[in-house]
């Protein structure tokens, strides 16, 4: 039975890859149904899968259902608690994502949470704690790339297009993140890296 779990979540993680969203989230279902185990690990990252799938889409309501299960089963899943962020971000509620990737940034040691926190309260016009997250993003980022450059090509050249203000660094690391990965989601980081470039050089 527990086979049949990690079978149709793979089946489920496939079709998500692929766009079929809908068919997915049918595997996803499926996979929650068989599961028979007691840790809540495997649940929550398969709720979390789905949650972020549906996140990528646009599909707000039903990411946050999948998502807020995740956290249900699993209370300190950060990257659960980020996702969430993000949709709240893109419902309106600003101040919830903010409250929510405060704590996260304060807890986590992964810049990613600073870089959005930053980037939120920089629209807000909160400029001074914006500066402090930017700064505290930054150091991380140096720190992680000087240990491990090829795992964290794609995030500082994220960084640096965004609310690091590094265009021409973001499009050497993208540059070397394709040559890392040819994926479509390196080769779009790349072009966003060179738009930007010509866009701050005119």
């Amino acid at each position: 039975m527990q086979q049949d779990f990690w079978t149709l979540g793979a089946m489920a993680r496939c079709q998500a890859e692929s766009g079929e969203v809908d068919e997915a989230e049918s595997w996803f279902l499926a996979a929650r149904r068989v599961f028979r185990g007691v840790s809540p690990f495997p649940l929550a990252v398969l709720e979390f899968q789905c949650g972020q799938m549906w996140l990528a889409q646009g599909g707000l309501v039903s990411a946050r259902v999948w998502l807020e299960s995740a956290t249900r089963r699993l209370p300190s899943y950060v990257p659960a608690h980020g996702h969430l962020a993000e949709a709240d971000a893109a419902e309106g509620r600003v101040a919830v994502a903010i409250e929510r990737l405060r704590r996260l940034a304060l807890a986590s040691d992964d810049p990613d949470y600073a870089t959005r926190l930053a980037r939120l309260l920089g629209r807000c016009e909160a400029s001074t704690e914006a500066r402090f997250w930017r700064t505290h993003a930054a150091a991380r980022y140096e720190e992680l790339m000087a240990r491990h450059p090829e795992a964290y090509a794609d995030h500082a050249a994220e960084f640096w297009l965004t609310v690091g203000g590094d265009p021409q660094r973001a499009l050497r690391l993208a540059r070397w993140n394709l040559a890392l990965r040819a994926t479509p989601r390196a080769q779009a980081l790349v072009n966003r890296a060179m738009c930007r470039v010509g866009q701050h050089r005119k």
